[in-house]
């Protein structure tokens, strides 16, 4: 499992800190760097907030893949991005995009993109990513 950046309010780790966590796991639920298209594999992410400030927080997570084809062109999935309200008094989430046949044979960096918007609808200062292992999609 990857771990990334998150990166938080410009306040002190004690009063909100995070980590942010991803793979690829094949249909059975292994980690893996080889897919075929069009079986069931997926992208699981799993990020924790901690801190003071937990129960103040207010908005919504917005999770998406960022998908690199080497030698290509990039796609963002899914499309719109998978939106989580804050949760207060819990600072654990998990999510698990499906990416069956979203991606064409090749080779892709992937990248975890996690961003917030608050309660107002604007850009949060919240988020994260986290860079996945080369992936080779088979048809």
């Amino acid at each position: 499992m990857a771990t990334g950046e998150f990166q938080v309010m410009k306040v002190p780790a004690e009063q909100l800190a995070g980590t942010l966590h991803g793979q690829v796991v094949d249909p059975g639920a292994q980690p893996t760097t080889i897919v075929r298209r069009g079986e069931g594999w997926t992208v699981d992410v799993s990020w924790e907030v901690t801190g003071e400030l937990v129960d103040w927080l207010a908005g919504r997570w917005q999770l998406e893949i960022i998908a690199d084809l080497v030698g290509g062109g990039e796609s963002r999935h899914p499309s719109p991005p998978v939106e989580m309200t804050f949760t207060p008094g819990s600072g654990r989430y998990t999510a698990s995009i499906p990416m069956r046949g979203q991606l064409a044979p090749g080779t892709y960096d992937l990248v975890v993109n996690l961003t917030t918007t608050t309660a107002a609808g604007s850009a949060g200062a919240l988020g994260g990513f986290v860079v996945l292992s080369k992936i080779t999609v088979k048809e």
